[in-house]
């Protein structure tokens, strides 16, 4: 029997390790079981290795040349989105267009007030002079206050997580957005097949900036 493995693999862009595994099934693999492998690749690429959101897709939806996307940031985002398993097609679009409406397209990566509204609020666990500056709102669907700061240290497993907004803001916009779309749950509403209105009740908390939210997730069921 011939299989078309090269076929099927250049279907995924899969890495060199990919490559190298497929090989070994070769050798190791009745020819029946590994012609179900490739039916599995061609019909459903797995997630691993595969770039979900590319640099092409986010400048459409935020409106920008590509240019202005850094390489990191793309890689970011696609780790974030595999880490919290925002990976189906409903999933994607609610998150890509709730953090872009919250981040101006992704012009901001933190929050623009001081932060000193913040400080001494017990609530956010801001319990030390400088905490309010210090964890005011980092990512793209902001991250305030040191306790948050510190379930989003311990999560990631980065302690400089710590160090406070700008490096949260710099490092993690869209990781720290994650983790805030994980803790609510939001996979489980966007496999309802919810409208933006719905999503956006959950997030906000209301409908503000409705029309924004809602041409941004227009622009990401073009795409995505």
């Amino acid at each position: 029997m011939t299989i078309n493995f090269l076929d099927a693999i250049k279907y995924n862009k899969n890495t060199p390790e990919q490559l190298k595994a497929w090989e070994y099934l070769q050798q190791h693999v009745a020819p029946d079981i590994l012609e179900e492998f490739a039916k599995l690749y061609r019909t459903k690429p797995p997630v691993y290795g595969m770039q979900l959101v590319s640099k092409e897709q986010l400048a459409f939806i935020w409106g920008c040349t590509t240019k202005l996307i850094q390489d990191t940031e793309i890689v970011e985002l696609n780790k974030c989105l595999k880490t919290f398993d925002i990976t189906t097609p409903s999933r994607i679009r609610h998150f890509l267009s709730q953090i872009s409406h919250e981040s101006g397209g992704g012009r901001y990566n933190l929050e623009l007030a001081s932060g000193d509204a913040y400080e001494g609020r017990d609530d956010l666990g801001n319990t030390y002079s400088g905490d309010g500056p210090r964890y005011k709102g980092a990512g793209y669907i902001q991250l305030t206050g040191r306790a948050n700061y510190q379930a989003f240290a311990n999560y990631i497993k980065d302690p400089d997580v710590m160090d406070g907004v700008s490096y949260v803001a710099t490092r993690y916009p869209f990781t720290s957005a994650g983790f805030w779309w994980h803790n609510n749950d939001m996979n489980s509403l966007c496999d309802t097949n919810p409208t933006v209105e719905q999503v956006t009740l959950r997030v906000n908390g209301g409908y503000n900036g409705l029309d924004d939210r809602k041409m941004y997730y227009k622009r990401c069921c073009n795409v995505i």
